[in-house]
């Protein structure tokens, strides 16, 4: 392990199960950490998260998994914890593959399977200070970016290359670890755009996609609840940045999109209104006119557009309809 000093980070560990957490706590004094807490309530977790960095967190799922999950979507999405890119591994005894894909999606840089040997630890430790993944940003998703390497080059998502305290505090890289807190903001900053972009385009495309179905004569797939929860994140998260122009726009498209509840509100002029309204929350935002909407995003939404209404209609075709709300949950991601 030379060249890295584990000494010099700190690591949180939580486990509701005692001899769990001296487990795990004694594979990392082995591997040399130190500064090591141990934290057995996630309420307890919660508030030591929001007080002070750390650089590695480990977290138990058994028993919380739920809670754990959204814990780390939390955390992705700065609204615990100090640093958002924190690098967090989730430990669990279940090998059910519904758990690990959760594990997986919430965020967390890596899951382990218990139990583990202290080499094993070793090794997804050392991965994360050597060869961490960059984060993605989607409407849904922030986290390590685990596509294929076939399908980075060609997709519209571009990675961002997350700050890594854990890597600075272990090798001692001084000048990272003074200029961390400006890191990490200047990332967040990029992070929270995407982030709104992305939110943007979800609602476009859903809309996009309503008005060109219904042009043809089809029962639009769209799940109402789904887009009025991004509306609604648009316009806690424009609020949040004291966007107080674009989150009007928001709050606009948040009462036009519930109107899509109701029949006699299901029409093409609101959908195509809605559609209006969050190209214009996210130009208001960017500081862009009206007519802009969302920059350089023309293309992306025509493709993604067509080819959801093609598999829709293939779908629908094969007496599969049912499926045609998840398409449209993934659109813009």
């Amino acid at each position: 392990m030379a060249g890295l000093d584990y000494k010099r980070a700190t690591a949180v560990v939580f486990d509701p199960v005692h001899v769990n957490l001296r487990t795990t706590r004694y594979a990392l004094h082995e591997l040399g950490f130190r500064d090591i807490e141990s934290i057995g309530s996630l309420a307890e977790l919660r508030r030591r998260l929001d007080e002070k960095p750390c650089h590695l967190l480990i977290v138990e799922t058994a028993q919380n998994e739920a809670e754990v999950f959204r814990l780390v979507r939390a955390i992705r999405s700065g609204e615990v914890a100090t640093n958002p890119f924190l690098a967090i591994l989730l430990t669990c005894w279940a090998r059910d593959g519904g758990v690990l894909k959760q594990a997986i999606g919430c965020g967390a840089d890596d899951v382990i399977i218990r139990p583990f040997s202290t080499a094993f630890a070793e090794e997804r430790i050392r991965t994360l200070v050597k060869a961490r993944k960059p984060f993605i940003v989607t409407s849904d998703y922030i986290g390590p970016d685990r596509r294929r390497d076939s399908n980075r080059d060609s997709g519209s998502v571009k990675p961002i290359e997350a700050p890594n305290t854990l890597k600075a505090a272990v090798e001692g890289d001084e000048d990272e670890m003074n200029r961390a807190a400006a890191w990490i903001r200047e990332a967040q900053q990029t992070v929270e755009h995407e982030r709104l972009r992305r939110l943007c385009m979800r609602i476009v495309v859903g809309m996009e996609v309503a008005v060109r179905e219904k042009q043809a004569n089809r029962e639009p797939q769209l799940d109402i609840g789904d887009l009025e929860r991004s509306a609604k994140e648009l316009r806690m998260r424009l609020s949040r940045a004291k966007a107080r122009e674009a989150g009007r726009v928001a709050q606009a498209l948040t009462e036009v999109v519930e109107s899509l509840k109701t029949p006699d509100g299901f029409t093409s002029s609101n959908l195509g209104l809605a559609k209006e309204l969050a190209m214009g929350a996210y130009a208001a935002y960017a500081g862009g006119d009206g007519d802009s909407g969302i920059p350089g995003a023309g293309d992306e939404i025509e493709r993604t557009v067509e080819a959801l209404r093609k598999r829709m209609k293939a779908q629908q075709q094969n007496g599969g309809g049912a499926e045609g709300d998840a398409e449209l949950k993934r659109a813009a991601s």
